[in-house]
């Protein structure tokens, strides 16, 4: 199954399945858990369901909204796109149309009818959002059949439709437009929670099952805790002395979980660079030669041994672009670390020595930042490594405001997701603003092209002129494990969500 684009990493769990066939809830399973609780490792900025950008928004959004789909990593790791709102679906004109029949019995918690203008009008709306137009980018119409059909023409063949619109929230558009500061506060969505508590001091929630979910079968859980718990280290406690139930591990904290017979740790696909990104908008990094030494004065290898604990992908490339499941092409000249001519490259730049470029944002939790700053000033670049808290460095990354950054990415199934992820003009996660006309002339091409040659062609070319411009650094792609109490079964994480069920 095609894979669709990723935000950045974090845990979010979904505790639901099916559609209905009455409006008669089905009963909880026997045996079934009262309450879990889920760790967020990022504080939420935004509870608003236009503004679903961030997997840590997602611990409450997949469990009290409802989407067209759900996309779900199974244990076997195949990917299942299923039903959720839509009972069916079916694509007419060769692909270019999507048909998506709504389940009849859908409504919101206050038991009015999910419609499918309500669906038009969501997705309309975030295809001007810059936080998720990059899901819906494809759409050219959104047209109403009758109240349960809603039918979407694609501007050109999308790989990943539908299953890229798992994170395009349905929401009861008339409350919300009536009064949007208490809604995204108080939700009444369709999904089987709902938000019974919120604390955005002390960063908890509490999501309740409600009565009137129309699936057809009832979720496990009764209650879902949330607490937000950024650092690792107490996380990990809190896993081990049962204050957690389910947590998302990467890196060296994996290894203080490996072998408590009270957890278990189930691997999921990663395919969420990590990455450095170099501003090229800034001064001095406006500098071609400076970010070409700052290529080659970082030791990629060190820094994925370091931060990753072994636990590294091991199809990393220098360029942030490759995934797990996906190889750069030989064709294409990659970086290395080699400091003398990174050296060379400053005195080359004629900028003053040491040459200062500001700061260093995000990568302060697992030492990555603190690593390439040292790399930095061996070959004659300062730098000053700064903490923000989440939301303040997430609007910098968005905004632009920023010289060296490091932060996770949105991965794509195609060569055509990553790239315009990534070095399209204009791009939601183009953090450092990459525009290049020629690279944006490459991807107008390949959006066209199913020819697997000329694809791949496309893609060298692409690929050489980026590497040529010094932006982007790939910093290792983590193993990522779902590491959660005996008594539960997690399939693993897919794109940041989880089916959690009891045994």
């Amino acid at each position: 199954m095609k894979k669709c684009l990723a935000l950045l990493l974090a845990l979010v769990v979904l505790v639901m399945a099916g559609c209905a066939s009455n409006n008669d809830p089905a009963p909880v399973p026997e045996g079934a858990r009262e309450s879990i609780t889920l760790a967020n490792t990022s504080t939420i900025p935004d509870y608003d369901p236009m503004n679903w950008y961030l997997t840590s928004q997602s611990t409450m959004f997949t469990n009290v909204y409802s989407t067209l789909v759900d996309v779900i990593l199974e244990d076997d790791l195949s990917i299942t796109c299923r039903p959720n709102l839509a009972k069916s679906w079916e694509t007419e004109e060769d692909g270019l149309v999507w048909v998506f029949h709504l389940n009849e019995n859908a409504v919101y918690s206050d038991g009015s009818k999910v419609t499918a203008d309500h669906v038009k009008t969501c997705f309309e709306r975030q295809m001007t959002n810059p936080y998720t137009m990059s899901y819906v980018a494809m759409i050219d119409s959104i047209e109403v059949r009758d109240e349960n059909t809603v039918a979407f023409r694609l501007a050109y063949n999308w790989p990943s439709v539908p299953n890229c619109w798992y994170m395009i929230a349905i929401y009861n558009v008339d409350l919300y437009d009536a009064d949007k500061d208490t809604y995204i506060k108080n939700p009444v969505g369709s999904g089987p929670y709902t938000l019974t508590s919120l604390d955005e001091t002390a960063g908890t929630m509490t999501m309740t099952l409600k009565d009137n979910w129309w699936g057809d079968e009832k979720p496990a859980i009764k209650t879902i805790n949330v607490r937000t718990i950024t650092d690792p280290s107490t996380l990990v406690i809190a896993l081990q002395n049962g204050e957690i139930d389910v947590a998302s591990l990467t890196g060296s904290n994996l290894r203080l979980v490996e072998g408590d017979k009270n957890l278990v740790m189930k691997q999921s696909i990663s395919i969420v660079p990590f990455q450095l990104l170099i501003n090229a908008n800034t001064e001095p990094l406006n500098n071609g030669k400076l970010r070409e030494a700052i290529s080659y004065a970082i030791d990629y290898d060190a820094i994925r041994n370091a931060t990753c604990s072994g636990y590294a992908s091991s199809k990393d490339s220098t360029i942030v672009f490759a995934t797990p499941e996906m190889d750069i092409p030989a064709e294409v000249q990659q970086y290395s670390y080699d400091p003398d001519r990174a050296r060379q490259l400053v005195e080359e730049s004629g900028l003053p020595t040491p040459v200062d470029v500001g700061e260093i944002i995000g990568g302060t939790s697992n030492g990555s930042a603190e690593m390439v700053q040292q790399y930095l000033e061996a070959v004659g670049i300062q730098a000053k490594v700064t903490s923000y808290e989440t939301n303040t460095m997430v609007q910098m990354l968005m905004s632009g405001q920023f010289g060296l950054g490091i932060t996770t990415g949105a991965g794509g199934q195609s060569a055509f997701e990553n790239l315009l992820n990534y070095y399209g003009t204009n791009q939601p996660y183009n953090f450092n603003k990459f525009s290049n006309a020629e690279v944006d002339a490459i991807l107008e091409q390949m959006q066209y092209t199913s020819d697997a040659a000329e694809t791949q062609a496309l893609l060298t070319q692409a690929l050489n002129i980026i590497v040529a411009q010094h932006t982007n650094l790939n910093l290792g792609v983590s193993a990522q494990y779902t590491v959660y109490r005996t008594g539960l079964e997690v399939p693993p994480i897919y794109n940041g969500v989880d089916m959690i069920r009891v045994k």
